[in-house]
């Protein structure tokens, strides 16, 4: 296994597990970070484009190493297109998700959930990732 290969198992471990960690998470917790968001966006009078840019380029950056270490570690192009579809719509749904928390006074339950079953495929397909590359 290459140094690539080994970086990319670590990156969908880590991954994984963050994920887990946002499936897992209760829609209390969920709104008081959005209510904590909104309070330190208005402290720092960030405008929403500019909230939304900076989480669109720290989000994109972040898939696109990923990508890049799938790329790297061998694995045939269809699951790196895969992973990269997947990833594209995650970036999607974190923007969606982004902007209602800023426009609106509380979460609703149909984008909770969204976020729950985009976490559980993102923690599946980074444990696939880690399965091919051990086996």
């Amino acid at each position: 296994m290459g140094v690539v290969a080994k970086i990319m198992l670590v990156a969908s471990i880590l991954m994984m597990g963050y994920q887990i960690s946002q499936a897992l998470m209760s829609y209390k917790t969920l709104c008081e970070k959005a209510e904590e968001l909104k309070k330190l966006a208005s402290e720092n009078t960030a405008s929403e484009s500019e909230l939304r840019r900076s989480n669109f380029l720290l989000s994109f950056l972040l898939s696109l190493v990923y990508v890049v270490l799938a790329y790297f570690s061998d694995f045939t192009y269809w699951i790196v297109a895969l992973v990269t579809a997947k990833l594209a719509l995650t970036l999607y749904l974190s923007d969606v998700f982004l902007v209602q928390i800023l426009r609106c006074d509380t979460v609703s339950q149909k984008f909770y959930i969204l976020s729950k079953w985009d976490a559980v495929l993102n923690s599946l397909v980074s444990l696939a990732l880690a399965l091919l590359l051990v086996l």
